[in-house]
């Protein structure tokens, strides 16, 4: 969900320059309110604190920041940039509507004009990062919790990529400042950064296909064509969002069933003894496919999806990454077992399910036992994108076990049937 602006107009600044003091290239675009000078001192700015940031070099209001892995590099873009310099033609007051873009921005006012308009980028640019040791990141798991972070949040949310800024005086006594960013960092309870280690080789980074690493921060390569090899009598789903999916829910439950979980009653969740690994569906998908494409946010009917569990997800960015929306959407949903919490019992009680303001399902029918069939979709809606997951056999059955409590397989025979066992990740092969 989003948090509403807060009514300070800030904006932010990149530049297309690798941003930081060990590769800077020219960004040179055609609109010529900006100066080269400027674009590298933004971008520079930029990705010099996102860097501290990813190598825990940052101060919070108390201690450091936690560091990060899967801190992208900012690139500066012309095309964002011309939009940022459209978008503040008459210096305007308020931030501008924008979909799948994040705005930062700065009004400045004053009677002796602004003959060094540099003075004012920076000192927008620190406003805006220091708004972190102001305010504080309090939130372990480094989430965004209040619109005080709106600025910071949109210059390091580690996913961006991409940021064009741009600078207007307008009568001589007034200067507005802006930057836009193509990630999205001010939704409530999402993540900022992980916290993890900085990258150190291409393969540290994980967030985006054929990634390098440039002293701390991951570098995006360029995009892998997209197929639909998988389910390809379905349209609306590529092969990447599947996998993004798949892999998501995977890596949960692997980390669940080795006791990695925290449980916010205390402590990990349980082991799990006979977890097993999902596998993706096209039948599956084909009738989540069906749900999403209503664009009604509510569950399907128990009749129009047989004997298959469902999960949803909303965000009002429209448009919105589609992979990005099956990260998102599998994150915030397993987020409930720390967030909320079930207890060492590991039994979906009626108490449970029924707690005021605190949303379990969504995690125990993706950590469910014997939930292993996979099939999910991602639809744009006319005012929100819209992930549906549906899950075979269905899960969620009150007064039952999440699953079994136990150390994982080690062997085949830890397995149910004829299932074999990935020592590695503690889960059951079904194929």
């Amino acid at each position: 969900m989003m948090t509403p602006f807060s009514s300070l107009v800030v904006m932010i600044f990149c530049l297309s320059i690798s941003c930081s003091a060990y590769v800077r290239k020219r960004a040179v675009c055609a609109n010529t309110e900006m100066s080269d000078a400027i674009r590298s001192m933004i971008l520079n700015f930029h990705n010099d604190a996102r860097r501290r940031v990813a190598k825990g070099q940052e101060p919070n209001n108390v201690g450091m920041l936690n560091p990060a892995k899967n801190m992208y590099k900012l690139e500066w873009d012309c095309t964002m940039e011309q939009q940022a310099q459209d978008a503040i033609a008459n210096c305007p007051s308020g931030l501008g509507s924008w979909s799948n873009m994040a705005q930062n921005m700065m009004t400045w006012s004053g009677s002796g004009g602004f003959s060094n308009p540099t003075v004012q980028v920076n000192s927008s640019l620190n406003s805006w990062w220091g708004s972190a040791k102001k305010n504080g990141v309090t939130d372990a798991d480094n989430k965004y919790t209040t619109s005080a972070l709106y600025n910071f949040a949109n210059m390091v949310f580690s996913e961006t990529s991409k940021i064009g800024c741009a600078y207007k005086v307008c009568g001589g006594t007034k200067l507005t400042f802006t930057c836009l960013y193509n990630g999205l960092g001010y939704y409530t309870n999402v993540p900022m950064w992980e916290t993890g280690t900085a990258c150190s080789t291409g393969s540290d980074c994980t967030t985006f296909s054929n990634s390098g690493c440039d002293n701390g921060l991951c570098t995006k390569g360029a995009p892998v064509p997209e197929t639909n090899n998988k389910c390809s009598s379905n349209s609306g789903m590529t092969d990447s969002v599947r996998q993004k999916f798949l892999d998501m829910h995977n890596q949960y439950r692997s980390s669940l069933a080795r006791g990695l979980e925290p449980d916010a009653l205390g402590g990990n969740a349980p082991k799990a003894a006979k977890m097993l690994k999902m596998v993706y569906d096209c039948s599956v998908e084909a009738s989540a496919l069906k749900h999403a494409s209503k664009c009604v946010y509510q569950h399907s009917a128990n009749t129009e999806r047989p004997g298959l569990g469902e999960n949803l997800y909303k965000t009002t960015a429209l448009n919105f990454d589609k992979v990005k929306a099956a990260a998102q959407s599998s994150q915030m949903w397993w987020n409930e077992l720390k967030e909320y919490g079930v207890g060492p019992s590991n039994n979906l009680t009626l108490a449970l399910w029924n707690r005021p303001n605190t949303q379990i399902g969504h995690y125990t029918q993706m950590a469910w036992e014997t939930s292993y069939r996979l099939g999910c979709a991602v639809a744009h809606c006319s005012s929100f994108t819209y992930a549906v997951c549906q899950y075979g056999p269905a899960g969620n059955y009150l007064n039952s076990l999440i699953y079994t409590i136990g150390n994982p397989c080690t062997s085949d025979t830890g397995c149910p049937g004829s299932y074999t066992c990935n020592v590695t990740e503690g889960l059951c092969n079904v194929v």
